[in-house]
């Protein structure tokens, strides 16, 4: 029979991340029934859970809630209600955490004596579920496309022409030093005011409040660079999606000040901004930044890649207008994906709000 593991479930999605059907695992654990509820115990603020339509074994650290007289998926629910969430948190341990059977097992409950409003309950929480998993592989899907269209509207290394290319445009792409398209920007004029923003290299730019439930900049923030509404910054910080660091444009903003270690600048006339944030996000300069890092990154996680070769790398363009028809389209599949994104936030909101009113 399949093995469900921890590994296997999106938290609070209760949705498997693989085909675990072609998982080949002879491991033990407790048997279940299409229709039981799987719970995860161990760090229950990970909200691992799920309502199978199929037999299996759950491996490790699971609860296996079958239901009594009772609609599984009423009982499905239940175990995403705050209530349930409260009590289950009331763990044994620190570094392992697990929820106590006994605690849980012995709070009430408050529930529909009528089995039909329980089916009704259920199968409403159903339905959302349904709509989100649906909007999230919408979502999987758009960023599959994104990623798959970078790969083609940009000439591989050692090319001049990209795979795909939009009507009209036949001439090859031109080699340019990125200094050559582009002015530096560095200070400010002495506004405190505005927003502090830094870069995530999963999100790009975030205000600082947000991200870090308050602004870290301290006095440094009178070092910050003034930068303003289309000009960009390279976070020149290693991570695990960016090893080479990334670079963003900033769009949302008019003005904003960011830290001065970023490396920021501005595109001529030559260039178009939000196209070189998407010829970054290809990584293909990654092969001419990787030669700019002399050793490992700095014990403030930045790597070892000053302004001046930072701007001296080699990059390939096309003309203005190919660069700004790209980058459109790659827009438009970016707000695409906004609004789905958007659109599941949404959604979850009023899932647990609904969670909220419904149960006691």
């Amino acid at each position: 029979m399949p093995r469900i593991e921890y590994e296997d479930i999106i938290s609070g999605q209760g949705r498997l991340k693989k085909d675990i059907f072609t998982k080949k695992s002879d491991k033990n654990g407790i048997e279940f029934e299409a229709g039981d509820s799987l719970f995860g115990k161990l760090r229950p603020y990970l909200q691992k859970w799920l309502l199978p339509d199929f037999r299996g074994i759950a491996v490790g650290d699971w609860w296996v809630l079958r239901p009594n007289k009772m609609d599984s998926r009423f009982i499905y629910s239940i175990i995403q209600s705050s209530k349930y969430q409260t009590v289950a948190n009331l763990s044994a341990g620190t570094k392992m955490p697990r929820s106590d059977w006994k605690v849980v097992s012995s709070t009430y409950f408050a529930i529909p004596i009528d089995k039909e409003e329980q089916v009704k309950i259920g199968t409403f929480f159903q339905k959302i579920n349904q709509t989100i998993a649906l909007h999230q592989r919408k979502l999987i899907s758009l960023r599959r496309l994104k990623k798959a269209f970078l790969q083609l509207l940009f000439p591989q290394n050692g090319e001049t022409v990209p795979r795909l290319r939009f009507t009209n445009f036949v001439s090859p792409w031109e080699q340019r030093k990125l200094e050559e398209v582009s002015k530096r920007v560095r200070g400010n004029d002495g506004r405190m005011d505005l927003p502090t923003l830094t870069i995530s290299a999963r999100n790009g730019w975030l205000d600082q409040r947000e991200r870090f439930s308050g602004n870290i900049a301290g006095n440094e923030q009178k070092n910050y660079t003034l930068l303003k509404k289309g000009e960009l910054s390279y976070n020149h910080g290693n991570s695990k999606s960016a090893k080479y660091g990334t670079i963003f444009t900033l769009r949302t903003y008019e003005e904003a000040l960011v830290p001065r270690v970023y490396h920021s600048f501005k595109t001529t006339q030559e260039a178009s901004s939000d196209f070189i944030e998407y010829m970054f996000a290809t990584k293909r300069p990654d092969r001419e930044l990787r030669k700019l890092v002399s050793s490992g990154a700095r014990m403030d996680g930045l790597l070892n890649i000053n302004y001046n070769d930072f701007v001296g790398i080699k990059i390939i363009l096309p003309s203005i207008e190919e660069q700004i028809r790209i980058s459109g389209f790659l827009r438009n599949l970016d707000h695409t994906i906004a609004l789905h994104h958007e659109q599941i936030d949404k959604l979850i909101k009023l899932k647990n709000a609904y969670l909220k009113m419904m149960f006691i």
